[in-house]
């Protein structure tokens, strides 16, 4: 039985009329949560965006 409470890919496919719901590899973007085929770049036929550098390297941990 598959779990209620986990979200499921929202994309719209309009030719099939129904939502995506896959619910392996989801993550939350602006519009929603979206499975690896429905992410923003992907439908824009882009590469996703690599992650930043993280922690700016100007900016310093303060002295204890």
């Amino acid at each position: 039985m598959k779990d209620k409470t986990r979200p499921g890919c929202g994309h719209w496919i309009g030719s099939e009329r129904r939502h995506c719901r896959e619910a392996d590899g989801i993550r939350r973007y602006m519009p929603g949560h979206r499975c690896p085929l429905h992410t923003p770049s992907a439908l824009q036929g882009k590469p996703e965006p690599q992650p930043g550098p993280g922690w700016p390297i100007y900016r310093q941990e303060e002295p204890q």
